[in-house]
């Protein structure tokens, strides 16, 4: 399966939340998920990198599983009407120089 890039953002905001206390409620069956093996400018080591979940309807992103936060998913806040400032920025060693967000939450590289 090859997944076209149409856009590309200057960032992601994500709620990372515990998977037990995510619920979707899909009657329809329309949220699919694919494993995503790219991580960046490699192939990931060690099996399958994500799992990313989406609306095979609309083909919005919902939420990622990441092999390395088990038992935790990536739920994406855009599908919120409101969405609070950052508490945590992460890989800010890619973040673009005209990117500026005001929080005094923690940085990680």
């Amino acid at each position: 399966m090859y997944i076209l890039l149409t856009t590309i953002l200057a960032f992601s905001v994500n709620y990372l939340i515990y998977e037990d206390e995510l619920t979707v409620d899909d009657p329809n069956a329309i949220l699919k998920s694919y494993e995503d093996k790219y991580c960046g400018d490699k192939e990931c080591v060690g099996g399958t990198a994500v799992q990313r979940y989406f609306c095979s309807s609309c083909g919005s992103p919902v939420y990622t599983k990441n092999y390395k936060a088990p038992g935790k998913v990536f739920l994406k806040a855009t599908l919120f009407d409101s969405v609070p400032p950052p508490k945590t920025e992460v890989f800010i060693n890619k973040q673009y120089q005209w990117v500026k967000l005001e929080h005094t939450g923690e940085k990680e590289e």
